[in-house]
This record gives structure tokens, C-alpha cells and sequence, in this order.
């Protein structure tokens, strides 16, 4: 999900990456209540066993819905099967705001009992494990205010900049239960669904899956629309208008005699307006975009179904499956919620605190559209990310303990989605084999699909598939706080450069040092420009390169794949000396031995002076040091005499033994 100011999209303007997600503001105050009502419920021990000993195998929501208000009736399906035994208890959960008019288990029509939004049930015998049971809810109610991550679980409006009322569904994180009686949990995937809205017939409604048949009812119409893929929860959708469909198709390499309907359901007063043009451009781009992460990631994982959008009056996205809801086309945010197809969608976040599975590979989805379809802004998109992470010295992007219920750091915009979807990229940097690496997230993406994952899962399966172990990584960037800055000298000679790092971080208590690969172009005159790699395993690292020419300029990480800061990079000629001695100025001290004349020549002069000491340490001769300089010492004994050269602060940069005879 992402959420950008709306005024700038509706500019037309191709906003970059906005420095604050702004739907992970609204999801860290919206999503605190749910949090702390759902706690509540938790505290039940009974409700948490009633929820946990069955899976669910299909819903079917068979509601009333209009675009002029927030009224649901109708009825919800459940086919689940018992895991856990015995279930002599079924329950679900939903709103207060509704009021349940019956319910019936295997057809037969049970009492059920209200404890908040707790609604339970119990059942004639027990069932046992792998018994299969249909429960059908009856209900009617408004649904509250507030609750989802961009508004309300469900809500209606107006489009303040087309007029249309519009009434949606938005349930991310813990808000379904606002709308239609439901399990709220992750890991249990719906195999399959059904969405039936009956609404007035100048409405069109929007869901998951295919839309297999549109129904006359009287005065009315009932969409039909019907999934065979698994789905979470908080992805099940509606969103109603008067709509005019806008279809698009994509034709991944995948798909050699087929294709991929793109069905887009605009407002009908937008569609054909002029001022709805910049932001069809936009929407223009999907095909391509689609393509692309077809490429990438693998098949998109719903193409016998379809993909599209909604529009409602919201500023931002919500990755609906195969069927996102948005205010406006934006390229960024359509590839955000396109790339959330397949991370947050066939694969889950495991919980909460996984929310990196979701939001860091959506983000990362933005940075590789950015870099290979839209090269221009790669460097706008991806330098606003690191920006953003480095506002601040710490912040991890893991979430363990009761920090998965603070909705202020589940949905934090520097961390989860700046900071996430950067070092996704990071990693990328150190497998250092884009083969490899895609042929990797391919490869989870097939081996989690329809199920849930975490970010240790990731770890866990990319070290298997690369080769590389990446704990180090891991405990740097994804558990660890922080980021490095690098001060870069260096000095360069003829077909010799030497650079010098020093690396400090800005949250020493988690992560003293970042060991990382690093990447360091250097512009030569009669050359090419050249970039190499290496390690940066020590908090001081000296690099000495014999390439060709001389080197006028260096640039550290220049293509932005670690989040860094860098002083620098600034000459320092001293470097010479510490790395290469006096090959580094080709000093020459002679002749040696000697009768008394001593001459000192360098290829390139510098500020420093030139001692001659006794064997005892007595310094004899002081001398400031020119790219020619002569001593005497004829007038001493034969013997060993010490040549000292000091650079201007009187450190030792090079010496050598001379004999008088």
C-alpha cells in the first residue's frame, strides 16, 4: 500500500518516491485502535482456540451495497475444515455496527452470542479433526469510522476533484471484520471466493478474481465475481460507483498466443475528460509495467484471472488482489501495488512485524521500474529512499515483541518502506550476479506462493539458493540500526591510485561496522572511466589499483547501492607514502654508498623535509625537500647514515640507509 499527496498527482506531475509515505501515517493511527481491540479479543483464551482449530476453505460474500452510504446487508459463506479438535465452538468476528440476524451451521439455524465483536456459536457434538462445516452469517449495519490503514475497513464519498460517490472496502491491517464477518488471521489463507454485490443498476462493482456474470434483479444488477486463488483476508474487496471500464492488456514473454486483461474501472465522468489525461498516460504505462515484473519476478501469479484497478476518493493505493484500489494513476504508486501482486499478495507477510515481505519488495519494485523503464528518475527515486533512512542515526526494520503491536513501527515510512525496500537492493549488490539474484526471488516466489512468509524465511532461502551466507547481512541491515558514512582520500600517480576509507556509523551500539561490499568509480585522462569493487571489512581500509593513466577523480558507490554518506572524496598526497613508500613519488636517494654528496630527486614535489641522522640517532643535516635536493656530509666520519623524509606535519614517510666510505 502507498499513499502520496494527491494535489501533486492530480498535477500531473510523475511524483518520485515521496520523502514521507504518507499512508504509513495514516496506518500507524488508524491501525493503533484495531490493534489494541484486537488485543483485547486476544485476551480470550477461548476466542483465540475457537479461531485457531479451523482452516478456511472458501467465502462467499453475498452482500447489498450502494455508492451513497455505508449500509451492508446480505450474507457471508464460510467452508472451513477442523484442524484442531474437538471444535465444539465456532467463531468470527465482527463489528459491533452490525447487527447479526441469524446464523446457520450445516444448514441448521443456531443461536450465537455476542462478546464485542466476538461472534460465536455452539455447535450440537463436536467435530473432529477434518471435519468440513458450511457456516452462513445473516447480517445488516453501517460500518464504523476509521479503522484501515487509508481511511475507514469500509467507506463512501465523494471525489472532491470529479464529483463521484464511491463506497469502498479498505482493510489492511485488521479492519475486514468491519465490513464482513471473518478469521483474522495471516496464515490462514482463503482458498478460494466469491464476491456478489447486488447494487443499483447505474452502479458497477469492482472485486477480486474474474467477473463471471452480471445478474438483473428487479430495479438492480448483482456482480459476480469469483476467485480460485488463494487470498488473505484484508485483500477480499468491493468498491462501488458509476463506473466506465478501461481495459488494457499486458503480454508477458510468458504468454506466447495470450494475454493479460488490465481492467480498469475509472469514474464515468473521467474517463473521456481532457483533464484526465495526464493521469491516463499513466495508467498507459501498465502493460509495459507488468511485462517488466513478469520478467523479473516470474508470472504474475493471478493472469487467469486479471489485474486492474478501482478508483476511489482516497489519496494512494491498496493492492486489492488482482484488483487495486486508488485515488488517482500515478507511475510509482501503480508499480507499487503492482509489484504488491506478488509480495504481500500469492506471498504473505507471516505477521505483522514481517510487514517487510509486503512493503520493502514493493518498494523495490519502484526502484527497478525507476532504473529500467524510467532510467531518468532512477537516481531522483532512489537518492529520496536513502535520504529518508539517513534523517534520522537509528531504526531497524525487523519488528519482534511488542513491537509488533505499536502500529508506529509496523508502518513506519523511513523504516518499513524507505529503509526496506533499499536494502532489498543492497542485497542485490552483494550477490554481485543479477542471474543469480532474479533467478532467486523467482524461485521464492514459486516455492511460497499462496502461503506466508517471513523475513527469515527470505534469509534463509536465499542463502540456499546463492551460496552466500547472509547473516552478516541481515544483522547489519534488517535487524541491525544505523548506517555507514565514508571518508574517502586518495592519491593517484601514474598507473598507480591509492584510496583511502574510513568508515564510521551512526548507531555504533548496534553496528560498529558495516562490512559491505563497496564500489569506487575513478575517471583517468586518456581512458576510460573505470569502477571497481571491494570489501570494506575494516574500519580503516587502504586500496592501491595499477591501472592505466592517471586518475583525476574518484566517486564512492556511485550507482547508490549501499545507504551511505561520504566525506569526500578529497587528494591527499601523503597516501604515497603510507601505501607505496617511495615508488609512490619515484624517489631516488644516491649514490650509495656515497663520498660525501647525496642527491634526493622526485617526480612530483610535495611539502616536507629531508634529515640526515648518525647511527646513534643525532640528527645532522635539517633540509626543506625539493623535487631536487642535495646534502653534504663529507665533512663526517665513514659510516651508516639514516636518510629521513617527513611530510609537512614531520611524520615519517620514508627513510633509507646511506654508507659514507
Amino acid at each position: 500500500m502507498k499513499k502520496i499527496a494527491l494535489v501533486i498527482a492530480l498535477l500531473g506531475t510523475n511524483f518520485i518516491n515521496a520523502q514521507q509515505h504518507f499512508c504509513s501515517k495514516a496506518k500507524q493511527t488508524s491501525m493503533a485502535s484495531q490493534i489494541s481491540h484486537q488485543a483485547r479479543t486476544s485476551a480470550l483464551a477461548p476466542h483465540i482456540s475457537h479461531e485457531l482449530k479451523y482452516d478456511v476453505k472458501f467465502v462467499h460474500l453475498n452482500l447489498n451495497c450502494e455508492r451513497t452510504n455505508k449500509l451492508i446487508s446480505g450474507n457471508v459463506k464460510t467452508v472451513a475444515t477442523v484442524t484442531i479438535a474437538p471444535l465444539d465452538t465456532f467463531m468470527t468476528i465482527l463489528h459491533v455496527n452490525h447487527s447479526v440476524d441469524s446464523v446457520r451451521f450445516n444448514g441448521a439455524l443456531l443461536p450465537s452470542v455476542r462478546k464485542d465483536s466476538a461472534v460465536k456459536v455452539g455447535l450440537p457434538a463436536p467435530l473432529g479433526i477434518g471435519s468440513t462445516f458450511t457456516v452462513v452469517v445473516y447480517y445488516n449495519g453501517n460500518a464504523p469510522v476509521g479503522g484501515s490503514a487509508i481511511g475507514s475497513g469500509y467507506s463512501f464519498g465523494t471525489s472532491g476533484s470529479w464529483g463521484n460517490q464511491v463506497s469502498w472496502s479498505l482493510s489492511e491491517a485488521v479492519a475486514a471484520y468491519h465490513w464482513w464477518p471473518c478469521k483474522q488471521i495471516l496464515t490462514d489463507k482463503i482458498d478460494s471466493s466469491w464476491v456478489f454485490v447486488t447494487t443499483d443498476s447505474t452502479n458497477k462493482v469492482g472485486s477480486n478474481g474474474k467477473l463471471q456474470n452480471v445478474v438483473v434483479v428487479g430495479n438492480k444488477k448483482r456482480y459476480e465475481w469469483k476467485s480460485r486463488t488463494p487470498i488473505n483476508y484484508y485483500l477480499i474487496s468491493v468498491a462501488t460507483a458509476k463506473y466506465k471500464e478501461y481495459n488494457l492488456y499486458a503480454k508477458p514473454q510468458y504468454l506466447l498466443n495470450d494475454s493479460i486483461l488490465i481492467q480498469n474501472y475509472i469514474y464515468d465522468n473521467a474517463i473521456n475528460n481532457p483533464l484526465f489525461n495526464t493521469q491516463k498516460t499513466q495508467l498507459n504505462k501498465m502493460p509495459q509495467v507488468m511485462n517488466f515484473l513478469c520478467k523479473m519476478y516470474g508470472m504474475y501469479p493471478f493472469y487467469k484471472e486479471k489485474y486492474g484497478h478501482c478508483m476511489a476518493p482516497f489519496g494512494g493505493g491498496m493492492e486489492h488482489q488482482t484488483m487495486t484500489s486508488l485515488g488517482f494513476f500515478d507511475y510509482y504508486i501503480d508499480a507499487h501495488e503492482l509489484g504488491h501482486q506478488w509480495w504481500g499478495d500469492i506471498v504473505t507477510c507471516k505477521s505483522w512485524g514481517d510487514i517487510w515481505i509486503n512493503e520493502g519488495f514493493a518498494s523495490y519494485s519502484e526502484h527497478l521500474v525507476a532504473q529500467y523503464l524510467d532510467p531518468s528518475n532512477f537516481n531522483t527515486n532512489l537518492n529520496s529512499a536513502h535520504n529518508s533512512v539517513m534523517s534520522a542515526t537509528g531504526g531497524k526494520v525487523y519488528v519482534t515483541g511488542q513491537d509488533t503491536m505499536n502500529s508506529n513501527i509496523i508502518f513506519d515510512s523511513r523504516l518499513t518502506y524507505d529503509k526496506g525496500g533499499s536494502i532489498v537492493r543492497t542485497l542485490q549488490f552483494l550477490t554481485n550476479n543479477d542471474t543469480v539474484w532474479f533467478n532467486t526471488l523467482r524461485g521464492f516466489q514459486n516455492t511460497f506462493k499462496n502461503s506466508n512468509a517471513s523475513g527469515i524465511d527470505f534469509r534463509n532461502y536465499y542463502q540456499t539458493q546463492t551460496g552466500i551466507n547472509a547473516t552478516q547481512f541481515f544483522n547489519q541491515w534488517f535487524f541491525g540500526e544505523g548506517y555507514p558514512t565514508f571518508n574517502v582520500k586518495f592519491y593517484s600517480a601514474p598507473n598507480t591510485c591509492i584510496i583511502k576509507s574510513t568508515q564510521t556509523t551512526s548507531f555504533p551500539s548496534s553496528v560498529p561496522l558495516f562490512i559491505t561490499p563497496m564500489e569506487y568509480k575513478l575517471t583517468r585522462t586518456g581512458f576510460p572511466d573505470t569502477t571497481v569493487r571491494v570489501m570494506h571489512s575494516n574500519a580503516i581500509e587502504n586500496y592501491t589499483f595499477n591501472l592505466l593513466g592517471t586518475v583525476t577523480g574518484v566517486v564512492c558507490d556511485p550507482n547508490n547501492w549501499v545507504i551511505n554518506k561520504v566525506i569526500g572524496p578529497t587528494f591527499d598526497s601523503s597516501l604515497g607514502f603510507d601505501e607505496l613508500g617511495a615508488s609512490a613519488y619515484d624517489i631516488k636517494i644516491g649514490p650509495n654508498p656515497t663520498k660525501g654528496i647525496i642527491a634526493i630527486n622526485t617526480t612530483q614535489s610535495f611539502e616536507g623535509r629531508v634529515m640526515v641522522l648518525d647511527i646513534n640517532g643525532k640528527q645532522l643535516i635539517d633540509k626543506k625537500l625539493a623535487s631536487e635536493t642535495s646534502l653534504d656530509i663529507s665533512a663526517y666520519a665513514n659510516g651508516i647514515y639514516l636518510v629521513k623524509i617527513t611530510d609537512a606535519n614531520g611524520i615519517e614517510k620514508y627513510s633509507q640507509k646511506i654508507i659514507k666510505d
